[in-house]
């Protein structure tokens, strides 16, 4: 899969120290699966959810224990994954990054 917003995740980290080995993790992993379906993403990272918001759907990543939240749009038929946002579980929580969609 190819990753488009890799500066968002730079950016995050740069912030939030402690995200960078779990999200440069979590790039190496993407960059080198190859997904065709929500099923082979749930294979890969048991942990990440299929969120509808309005008529989108979104792919969200638990990262480093959930301490972080890697929100993404997957396009199965050209490989790729667009990172949305990254947040903080408590960022998360407050449902407010959902407008920034």
């Amino acid at each position: 899969m190819d990753i488009i917003g890799k500066g968002v995740l730079e950016e995050f980290w740069k912030q939030q120290r402690r995200a960078e080995k779990p999200l440069r993790n979590w790039i190496n992993i993407v960059e080198a699966a190859h997904w065709s379906k929500w099923h082979d993403i749930k294979s890969t990272f048991g942990t990440a959810d299929l969120v509808h918001i309005r008529e989108a759907r979104y792919v969200i990543f638990n990262i480093s224990g959930n301490k972080y939240r890697l929100v993404t749009a997957v396009n199965y038929e050209g490989q790729l994954v667009v990172i949305e946002v990254t947040l903080t579980h408590k960022e998360y929580d407050k449902k407010d990054w959902k407008n920034k969609l």
